[in-house]
């Protein structure tokens, strides 16, 4: 009975050695799956990193090329605000002048004589009559 017993106990040990075993194969096959997800999800948060910074720099870009265009359209602004000025004083002058112009007194060039006019006379009078 001790042999017998002896057998049980050693069978026992022996399933739980083969039972700690494929527990741990297991274990490692897990530790690899999951060492095979964290260089895979590693990967991407560097992709995504890398993505990030290059629309960053494409923001920075954009906003600089969008300061220049603002600073181009104000600087634009002010130049057609020039012209514009200088349109009206341009127009202001030519109006002044027109102003003073219609102020200086016309002068009648018509001439009213006392006398009728006899050659006028004589040239609306019939031709033959004479």
């Amino acid at each position: 009975m001790a042999e017998s017993l002896e057998q049980s106990i050693v069978s026992l040990l022996e399933e739980h050695v083969e039972l700690a075993i494929s527990t741990v194969q297991e274990l490692r096959a897990d530790k690899l799956e999951l060492e095979a997800e964290i260089a895979r999800l590693n990967n991407e948060v560097a992709q995504r990193d890398a993505q990030i910074h290059r629309l960053e720099e494409r923001n920075r870009d954009l906003e600089e090329e969008l300061n220049l265009e603002r600073l181009a359209i104000s600087q634009e602004r002010t130049d057609v605000r020039e012209r514009l000025e200088g349109l009206m004083n341009v127009l202001a002058a030519s109006n002044e002048a027109e102003a003073e112009a219609e102020t200086i007194p016309e002068m009648d060039f018509t001439i009213h004589n006392q006398e009728p006019n006899t050659a006028f006379a004589r040239s609306t009078e019939d031709p033959e009559e004479e």
